[in-house]
């Protein structure tokens, strides 16, 4: 038995059929029929039955897949490291951010990865969490930073809940809610509300509170994934900035910005640091995983 042959069974019992499997493999049809014939005298039992121009993986052979799966799995790990190692590129990174994650996170890590006084190379990503999920699972990711609603729970995934960050709507102090004793999300209507780009569990959460008119393709004005630009245009404007809070405390401590009450309030945010399980990671990993908990930590005591 080798690695070879795991490979073409699993190529066989994810495509259906010899041809498709031989045209994935670069192989001949029966150049992989007989690599599958030796794995089965090896074993002592057939892995697929053959109905007509497709096959289906037996009782046995689907036991064994799985087990050639995790095989295959920590092989390539090892390659990988091994070329890391002989690349120089241990210092690598390449990391999802979910849409806030990446509205908060980018400016700020970026600054300590500058100021980190060792070779980095780091790449961030942002999009939407299925692609991100799916690109985490092919290893086209390293790690993501994203919403942790916004992930089913998968036993091939490692999620790191971080520190719960308040959020909220925030005015200047001479905007014509401020003095209200009690708005509702209704009352926001007039004037333009702006936030980050919300994932799709943001946006069901806030219709949930709010009703089908809060969500964002009809209540949000403006969208951005530079939270400065949308914070000093609440400063400057009567638009109201809905989001994590934290990014705006210099702002509501020199008495730029204010919170307004909304009834009922939001939901508070939550991220999560998602791995894929089992996986190597390159020696840079526990260095950035501080990095983000540290900053979640900060913004949490707000």
């Amino acid at each position: 038995m080798n690695i070879q042959q795991l490979r073409h069974f699993v190529a066989l019992a994810e495509r259906g059929s010899f041809t498709r499997a031989a045209a994935h493999a670069h192989l001949t049809q029966p150049a992989l029929s007989r690599s599958i014939a030796q794995l089965e005298a090896e074993l002592g039992m057939k892995l697929v039955d053959r109905i007509g121009r497709r096959c289906e993986v037996t009782a046995f052979g689907s036991v064994i897949l799985e087990h050639a799966r995790r095989v295959l799995f920590e092989a390539d790990e090892l390659v990988k490291v091994a070329r890391q190692q002989i690349a120089g590129e241990a210092g690598r990174m390449l990391i999802g951010l979910g849409s806030t994650p990446s509205a908060l996170l980018t400016a700020p890590l970026l600054g300590r990865f500058a100021e980190a006084g060792r070779p980095l190379h780091v790449l961030l990503l942002h999009g939407a969490i299925p692609q991100q999920v799916q690109a985490l699972r092919e290893r086209k990711l390293d790690m993501l930073v994203v919403e942790v609603r916004g992930v089913m729970p998968t036993v091939d995934l490692q999620i790191e809940p971080m520190p719960i960050l308040r959020t909220g709507f925030l005015v200047r102090p001479s905007h014509p809610l401020r003095h209200r004793p009690a708005a509702s999300f209704d009352d926001l209507q007039p004037w333009p509300l702006a936030t980050t780009l919300l994932a799709e569990e943001q946006i069901r959460i806030l219709t949930t509170l709010y009703g089908p008119h809060a969500h964002p393709d009809e209540s949000v004005a403006f969208h951005s994934d530079a939270i400065d630009g949308l914070l000093q245009t609440a400063k400057t404007s009567d638009t109201i900035y809905y989001g994590v809070l934290a990014p705006a405390h210099s702002a509501i401590l020199g008495g730029e910005l204010v919170e307004l009450p909304i009834h009922p309030a939001p939901d508070p945010s939550q991220f999560a640091i998602v791995r894929l399980a089992g996986r190597s990671m390159p020696p840079m990993f526990p260095f950035i995983r501080e990095l983000v908990r540290s900053l979640m930590d900060e913004w949490s005591a707000i």
